[in-house]
């Protein structure tokens, strides 16, 4: 009995005997948080990104380390997965946001992150008495994403790295756990049913299956689930510790999963990207390949053609068309449209600084006998993008212009939100008709390969199982 008491006491004491101060982990949380952001993407939905902070602070307020000035961020990222780094970052990838069906199973990862900051897991690894730098426990953070749960490669294994390797794939059995207790009591003191932790690893487990047998099929080896919620013990072990922790706390009050408010949040969220080079939405014209995007006027007929895209009210001759040439960065953007184009004489001259990297210019070029031409070049990366409006009715010309115009300054470049609605796939939600299968809806589904495998993993219902009719399931567009 005294070894086990004593056992315990060594664990008790370990954060105080180990941990580094609090303001030198807000430091370091803050030069890690600089640096994973210069290297990650972070996911640019408002929708999503208000909903996560929302539900983080709401939970962090009622944690044991309440003071802290907690951040919390989505990264544009496919892996199923979610870490934290000292000073209360908390970071959550897209991709794991897709598996989830409730807001209690979404403050479920959350809770498990910010008890990873409350009980000073980081710090308790001491990787900063070693003489290890921040720089190389972010190397450790972005090896880890990016090598899954596969080593992490040549990297020098000092401290500070494998601390970074730990805060992305876990810290092992017992700061797992105590993470998992810690989080359960902080969502049952938020109003969250603890239980939803259950069914997070309930969906992790069924991942984890699918990878073994698509492993199988390729012939590949299987890569085995590491990160939140990852622990050494078998899923059912660590299930059956959850709930028992999860019973304790109860007390016959009623607690919310709140699904519905989690569907709104997530409708329309981007589940994967496909390689698709252009695409015209609501008379905006996207180039996800080149990056950058142009409105078009409402109404108007848009055409795309191999390096021209051309624009018009299908009246008057009226026509707007952009075209793409090689830039010559030696001579500037009216140099290069009188040199290289023979737009002259130009007339009504403006700079354009249309958006971040874009300078050009636009003008009215007479034409003897008829309207003048609306004219513009612009630079953006390596290309010119030059612009050529017309009209056969004079009498309209002014009015024309004005669209011509309003189409040359919406030039601008993509930003992520953009290259979601170009390229992603969307996660939407629709009520499940009467006989219908995953199989079936497998059929019209972007997702390739496995688009039937995709669908039941996203709804919980790997590797069978049906809806039933008029429940909310999710769908891929």
């Amino acid at each position: 009995m005294k070894r086990i008491l004593l056992a315990l006491c060594l664990l008790a004491c370990v954060p105080a005997a180990s941990a580094m101060s609090e303001k030198k982990e807000a430091e370091i949380g803050k030069k890690m948080h600089e640096d994973i952001l210069a290297k990650m993407r972070t996911y640019d939905n408002p929708k999503v990104v208000d909903y996560v902070r929302r539900i983080g602070e709401s939970l962090a307020a009622n944690s044991d380390r309440p003071d802290i000035d907690y951040t919390f961020t989505v990264l544009d990222s496919p892996d199923i997965n979610a870490f934290a780094t000292p000073g209360g970052y908390i970071y959550v990838n897209r991709g794991l946001l897709a598996y989830l069906d409730s807001e209690a199973e979404l403050a479920g990862v959350l809770a498990h992150e910010i008890a990873h900051v409350t009980e000073r897991h980081a710090s308790r690894q001491d990787w900063m008495g070693k003489g290890s730098t921040v720089a190389s426990a972010v190397v450790g953070i972005l090896a880890a994403i990016s090598t899954g749960s596969g080593a992490v490669g040549n990297v020098t294994q000092d401290a500070a790295n494998m601390a970074g390797t730990a805060m992305v794939r876990g810290y092992g059995r017992d700061m797992e756990l105590e993470a998992d207790r810690e989080g359960a009591r902080f969502m049952h003191k938020t109003g969250y049913d603890p239980q939803a932790m259950v069914e997070i690893l309930g969906a992790l487990k069924d991942q984890e299956s699918f990878a073994r047998v698509k492993a199988r099929k390729e012939g590949k080896q299987a890569a085995t689930y590491h990160g939140v919620f990852s622990t050494h013990p078998e899923n059912d072990e660590r299930l059956k510790e959850v709930i028992a922790a999860a019973g304790k706390l109860d007390d016959g009050v009623h607690r919310e999963t709140r699904a519905d408010a989690f569907r709104e949040a997530v409708e329309g969220m981007k589940f994967t990207e496909e390689p698709r080079a252009a695409a015209v939405i609501d008379n905006r014209y996207y180039n996800g390949k080149m990056g950058f995007t142009v409105a078009f006027p409402t109404g108007w007929k848009v055409m795309k053609r191999a390096s021209t895209v051309l624009s018009g009210p299908n009246r008057d001759n009226t026509i707007l068309q952009m075209g793409v040439k090689r830039a010559m960065p030696e001579l500037a953007p009216r140099d290069f449209a009188d040199q290289m184009l023979g737009m002259k004489p130009l007339e009504s001259v403006e700079e354009l600084k249309a958006g971040e990297g874009i300078d050009g210019f636009t003008a009215l070029m007479p034409i003897q006998g008829a309207a003048p031409r609306r004219v513009a070049v612009l630079y953006f990366g390596s290309y010119a993008y030059v612009f050529d409006g017309r009209t056969a009715n004079a009498a309209l010309a002014p009015f024309y212009d004005t669209m011509f115009l309003s189409a040359i300054r919406s030039f601008r470049p993509m930003t992520n939100t953009d290259r979601d609605a170009v390229l992603g796939i969307q996660i939407h939600y629709i009520e499940a008709p009467e006989g219908i299968s995953f199989a079936k809806l497998a059929e019209s589904s972007p997702v390739k390969p496995y688009p039937e495998e995709m669908l039941r993993l996203v709804n919980g219902y790997y590797p069978k199982g049906e809806p039933e009719p008029g429940e909310w399931i999710k769908v891929f567009r």
